[in-house]
């Protein structure tokens, strides 16, 4: 019972990211405008809050650990990466965590400026990447 709910929610976090992407594919190919560099910038934080938030899901109720302190978000990405034995295999590889960084880095910078000082060429980069 208690997978099947974990289950359900983390489908609804990837039922978000599908959402997001169809976002971010509406507004790729427009130009750069204050508006659309806001809106840019607002879906990549939430695409890196959403794959956060499936790490949450899973270290809370299946590693039973939640890393804490003032690097937790890096520390809960590498987290994902470990193979626990009698517990669970790598959610994802290194290569992808590495690619992750990138969008963490993002939402923090995201965060910590105002919208018109985002670059719209960078948030395209990481709209056009693969994580």
């Amino acid at each position: 019972m208690k997978f099947n709910i974990l289950k359900a929610e983390i489908d609804n976090e990837i039922k978000k990211l599908e959402s997001l992407t169809d976002e971010a594919k509406g507004l790729y190919n427009k130009k750069a405008s204050n508006i659309n560099i806001r809106a840019g910038g607002s879906i990549l934080h939430d695409f890196y809050t959403g794959v956060e938030n499936i790490f949450h899901i899973i270290a809370s109720n299946i590693d039973e650990r939640i890393p804490a302190g003032m690097s937790w978000h890096v520390e809960l990405l590498n987290q994902m990466t470990l193979d626990i034995e009698e517990v669970r295999s790598a959610v994802i590889s290194r290569e992808t965590a590495r690619s992750l960084e990138e969008y963490l880095r993002f939402r923090y910078l995201f965060r910590k400026r105002y919208g018109f000082d985002l670059d719209w060429m960078s948030i395209k980069k990481l709209y056009k990447k693969d994580a």
